[in-house]
């Protein structure tokens, strides 16, 4: 049975098809892609006469030992290690029902090359009120994390939903994904907490997840 790991990038719009192409020759099957948006706030987007920056999330389960080459292959073609560009890394799967891992066990997996020296990241995921991007974004700052990614969600746990005119409304969420370094994820979600914990009006909760290999982090 095969080791599984989930590859994330966080790309331009459009940019899916050309991931999407890449880990076909790789022999990856499961691969899904989300809308997202950069987290630079309406007020720098309106100085600068600019739209909002769309942004994919990509997910892909891919087996272990191509974790380096699949990153190295989207980096070929993304050139990750540019301003701008996206970034890419890999999450760890603690398990996974028994057709989705050995699924890999018919390819042909040439060993990887480490890549994994250098400084290491977690990925810090917040979930808040909508409206509060903002507040989270000037938390996260505070604490050296320089941007992130939203995406959208809506929330199916609340006790007493928001009732207009008779008719219950769900409360839409932002998710909130910001990559930090090791050293900073502490603090990141401390102050993160602060303005934006569940004890405030943005009732938010976050937590982090390690990260095993990225692409695009370490020059930027």
């Amino acid at each position: 049975m095969v080791n599984i790991k989930l590859l994330c990038l966080i790309l331009d719009e459009g940019f899916h098809k050309k991931a999407n192409s890449v880990l076909n020759r790789l022999g990856i099957k499961f691969k899904t892609v989300s809308n997202a948006s950069g987290t630079a706030s309406p007020s720098i987007l309106d100085y600068f006469g600019l739209a909002e920056t769309k942004k994919e999330l990509f997910l892909a389960i891919i087996p272990e030992n191509l974790k380096y080459k699949a990153l190295e292959k989207i980096n070929n073609i993304f050139h990750l290690e540019k301003e701008g560009t996206g970034i890419g890394f890999i999450l760890p799967i603690s398990s996974s029902n028994k057709f989705l891992s050995e699924s890999f066990n018919k390819i042909d997996i040439v060993g990887d090359d480490d890549m994994s020296k250098g400084k290491k990241y977690h990925l810090v995921i917040t979930i808040v009120y909508e409206g509060y991007l903002e507040k989270v974004m000037t938390a996260a700052k505070r604490a050296g994390c320089n941007g992130g990614t939203v995406m959208k969600g809506r929330s199916l746990s609340d006790v007493i939903p928001t009732k207009i005119l008779g008719f219950n409304i769900e409360q839409e969420r932002d998710v909130v994904l910001n990559i930090v370094e090791e050293k900073d994820k502490t603090k990141v979600m401390e102050e993160i907490s602060k303005d934006c914990g569940i004890k405030t009006t943005g009732k938010g909760i976050c937590f982090s997840i390690p990260i095993e290999a990225t692409m695009g982090l370490d020059s930027k």
